[in-house]
């Protein structure tokens, strides 16, 4: 589960690249934070029967800190299941991005000058700021896009993580390092 239509395709393209491995990837919107909070343990719930009557093998929930302290983001989606058992094999994994999703999407120059040169854009510079100090990386993000000549939408964001190199990321946005081993993880 994730909040919107342009992390789906994000989430599923570096999922495919962490596990290799043939992942059926059946993805939830949860929306915007608020709702998102309150929503979440009921998409679990769902996701437990979504395979005719039986869960998926792992579930994540993945939310933007927004400004937060990831740990106490985490520390809240974790209280809103306490008290609740979910039939997930492998089980439950509650993961909070540092700023947004939009950060990893700023890691990589090289993959997103490959998208704008095929698309008849222009090459990108690197951003040199410390990625994950970015405070509204989804505007950065949309600058740098429009810089290539690309537009930022769900299309685009997919083709720029088909194209980004993990160690890329690992080294560029420390944080995503959580995340590649919670999706290996269970």
């Amino acid at each position: 589960m994730v909040e919107g239509p342009y992390d789906v395709p994000v989430y599923e393209e570096l999922i495919r690249k962490i596990c290799p491995d043939p992942t059926e990837i059946i993805p939830r919107l949860g929306g915007s934070v608020p709702g998102f909070m309150d929503r979440f343990p009921k998409v679990l719930r769902d996701l437990e029967h979504i395979r005719a009557g039986r869960p998926v093998d792992k579930a994540l929930v993945i939310r933007d800190a927004g400004g937060k302290d990831p740990s106490i983001v985490q520390q809240q989606m974790a209280e809103r299941i306490r008290d609740r058992i979910y039939s997930f094999p492998r089980g439950v994994q509650l993961i909070v991005v540092r700023r947004a999703m939009e950060t990893w999407l700023l890691a990589d120059e090289e993959a997103v000058s490959i998208i704008a040169l095929s698309r008849h854009g222009r090459r990108v510079s690197r951003i040199q700021d410390a990625l994950e100090d970015i405070v509204d990386p989804k505007e950065r993000l949309r600058r740098w896009l429009s810089e290539a000549r690309l537009p930022y939408d769900p299309q685009v964001s997919r083709e720029i993580t088909q194209q980004v190199r993990l160690e890329t990321l690992q080294y560029r946005c420390p944080s995503f390092r959580t995340f590649e081993r919670k999706v290996i993880d269970c």
